[in-house]
């Protein structure tokens, strides 16, 4: 059978549904047993080991309130202590070994035997010995009950939230919410102790900061006073040193005498112009003011009260008026004496007031020079006492710090920054093991792993695929070169006498897969070396019989197909029947065998098989008319050396194993030493013919068939309509 292989003509690969549903359906009768054995195995077990509660316990981190002065934290504080980061440094202090230890010294867990850890057993000793493992043996007593400890807690954040869940699981209920709670109390008091150290911390590292800051501040303020004095910048009121107070007098007198000297002379010129001009001297405020005037003024009314009444009855040149007028005159002369007086007064006073304007003058100048040369000296005193100002700035807060950070030092309670929303209770029920979902889990892996197996084996022994090739379904192909005829002579030297061509097979990996291929061999069914295994397989090979259509189908296991006439009609007759035992339900394997060809062109096959050249899964593809599978001969001759080099029983066997049964297309009968090994283990033996009747040298060749093979003996014609049945030897006549 010379065609061209699949993938080098017009072909397809398809899953062959059919042959794996039937590989998985025979695989129940073992796959079912086994499933429900490691269910049943699983539940006990469970049923054995120790139950497990656990119990869990949550807290809100979040900013303390403040309750003493100087409590209260930044926003940037406040903010590293709440984001993601803040959050997750407290689940690490949780799980801190610090926290562990005082909470193991607190329950002390080291007098419970479940956190006594004990050896891992004969593996965690060879891992010790191989340096991978620590030695629980070496450690003290309290690591190992902290990595029994570790081993029973979980702590973690809680997704798109600021609380921490705190689980521990023991072997005891009241344990498990025990540990919780009490790792949560402890973290709490680390929090306040850890507060209280650094307010102890505080207020000790400001008592010398504090005295040191003092001495400063008192040393700033003695240079302020002595440079005060020694530059005369003594204060006196409102805060001002001696010289502005001098100078600001000063000012202030030197205005008020030129007020003066500006009044007394504006006085003193309005009385001359009115004497000058003969004016009414009564418009002048200082001329009325004076009591001499006012006297005179009052005398002269009367004198005139006295002229008027006696006008009435005496004339102007009387002497009583005359007199009385004279009187008049002199007054008024005495009033313009008076007035004249005034004036010079008035005149004295703008002359001592401009003196005075001189005076403080002179002084003032004085003074300004001064206050100009102590400028410097005020520059400086004001940059040291800026620094006395700092100086003491700086002691009044830290004066305030240390007083805050004293009183939370002596505050007997200093709150945590976070809280407990949730204590753990004692749970009631077991959180491990879950008998009946871990037994379902465990027996859905079975079938599972099972059932990948059993694909497995028949994706890589090829069972579960299908070539289908264009090229006809008898395989024929032009241009073959077709083998010699038929002669008895030939088949009968096939098996000289002594040699058994099964024997002497020694299995190299028992247990293994077959070189070269990927089909697995069980171990039971291996060959051991010189173990004859033909009668073994006769011995085994199925007698069954199925009805098809009212007759009787012999059911072999090996069926060996050779030709009195030609190659093609071996071929036709192998087809027929693997197709005839596919429709009956089989997965037939039509092996083609033919031992004197050397076509390289060929595609790879039972020679390479032989060789150790090509696995199972690259020589095997379907039959397009039938669901049986295709192995062709192969590129080179099988030669003895190649039937004898150890394989040929592995590859018989692994085929035994997948296929129902197998047809081989031995071709024209021929001396080889494969065609005489496959006709030894054969369970039946058919000699296609292209439907001449029978000869003797048909008659020859059966009878040889039959006596050295050990199985019947059948005639089959390419044409069915004229195929002729063979029983044993008795029935050669017929």
């Amino acid at each position: 059978m010379n065609q061209p292989h699949p993938s080098m003509a017009d072909e397809r690969v398809e899953l062959d549904l059919p042959a794996l549903l039937g590989a998985l359906r025979r695989s129940l009768k073992w796959l079912a047993p086994l499933t429900v054995g490691c269910a049943a195995l699983t539940f006990v077990g469970l049923q054995l080991a120790p139950s497990y509660y656990k119990a869990d316990s949550k807290i809100l981190i979040e900013g303390s309130e403040a309750v003493y002065p100087g409590e209260g934290r930044g926003v940037e504080e406040e903010r590293a202590l709440l984001d993601e980061e803040g959050v997750a440094s407290q689940v690490q202090l949780l799980t801190s070994r610090d926290l562990s230890r005082r909470v193991a010294k607190r329950l002390d867990l080291a007098a419970i035997p479940e956190f006594e850890a004990e050896s891992g057993g004969l593996i965690s000793g060879v891992l010790s010995m191989l340096g991978i493992k620590r030695d629980r043996g070496f450690a003290s007593p309290e690591e190992r009950v902290l990595e029994v400890y570790y081993d029973n807690l979980k702590v973690y954040r809680v997704e798109g939230s600021r609380v921490i869940a705190v689980e521990f699981s023991s072997q005891a209920p009241e344990l498990a919410a025990k540990v919780s709670n009490s790792i949560v109390e402890e973290y709490l008091d680390l929090q306040a102790a850890a507060k209280r150290q650094s307010t102890e911390f505080a207020a000790a590292a400001l008592e010398p900061q504090i005295k040191r800051l003092r001495e400063d501040v008192t040393a700033a303020q003695e240079r302020v006073e002595t440079f005060r004095a020694n530059n005369d910048l003594l204060l006196g009121a409102d805060n001002q040193t001696l010289s502005q107070q001098q100078l600001g007098e000063l000012s202030t007198q030197l205005s008020e005498a030129r007020a003066a000297r500006t009044e007394a002379e504006a006085k003193a010129r309005l009385i001359r112009e009115l004497l000058n001009s003969g004016g009414s001297l009564e418009t002048a405020s200082d001329v009325l003011n004076s009591q001499l005037i006012q006297r005179l003024r009052e005398r002269q009314v009367a004198l005139q009260s006295q002229i008027a009444e006696l006008s009435t009855t005496l004339l102007p040149n009387h002497p009583r008026i005359r007199a009385l007028n004279s009187q008049l005159a002199d007054f008024d002369r005495q009033v313009r004496g008076e007035a004249r007086k005034i004036m010079i007064g008035l005149e004295n006073d703008a002359k001592i007031a401009d003196s005075r304007v001189a005076s403080l003058s002179a002084e003032l100048d004085q003074l300004k020079g001064k206050a100009a040369k102590s400028a410097e000296n005020q520059a400086r005193l004001r940059e040291l006492e800026r620094e006395a100002a700092t100086k003491s700035t700086q002691l009044d807060q830290m004066m305030q710090r240390f007083r805050e950070a004293d009183t939370r030092r002596n505050a007997e309670f200093l709150a945590a920054d976070a809280r407990v929303i949730s204590r753990a209770s004692v749970p009631l029920e077991p959180y491990w093991p879950k008998a009946l979902p871990m037994t379902i889990l465990v027996a859905i892996a079975a079938f599972i792993l099972g059932t990948a197996w059993v694909i497995m084996r028949e994706f890589l022994s090829g069972a579960a695929l299908s070539r289908i090739s264009y090229g006809g379904p008898e395989f024929n192909e032009a241009g073959r070169e077709h083998r010699s005829a038929f002669a008895a002579t030939r088949a009968s030297s096939a098996l000289p006498d002594g040699q058994t061509a099964h024997g002497a097979i020694a299995v190299a990996n028992p247990g293994g897969a077959i070189a070269g291929s990927d089909l697995p061999i069980e171990p039971e069914k291996t060959i051991a070396h010189n173990v004859t295994v033909a009668p073994a397989l006769h011995a085994n090979a199925p007698a069954a019989s199925i009805a098809d259509g009212g007759k009787r189908r012999e059911n072999f296991k090996r069926v060996a197909v050779l030709s009195v006439d030609s190659e093609e009609v071996a071929q036709a007759v192998t087809f027929r029947l693997a197709r005839q035992a596919a429709e009956e339900g089989k997965l037939p394997l039509f092996l083609e065998v033919r031992p004197d060809m050397d076509d390289p062109q060929a595609v790879p096959g039972f020679a390479e098989l032989l060789d150790g050249s090509a696995s199972f899964a690259g020589v095997i593809y379907r039959d397009p008319a039938s669901r049986a599978h295709v192995i062709e001969s192969g590129q080179r001759a099988i030669d003895d050396d190649l039937t004898t080099n150890g394989r040929f029983d592995l590859v018989l066997e692994a085929i035994d194993h997948t296929y129902d049964q197998v047809f081989f297309d031995l071709g024209l009968i021929d001396d080889s030493l494969i065609s005489a090994q496959i006709l030894s283990l054969a369970d039946k033996v058919v000699v296609a013919t292209g439907g001449s009747p029978a000869g003797p040298e048909l008659e020859a060749a059966l009878n040889m068939l039959e006596e050295h093979t050990g199985a019947p003996v059948t005639v089959e014609s390419a044409d069915p309509e004229t195929a002729v049945g063979r029983g044993r030897s008795s029935d050669m006549a017929a």
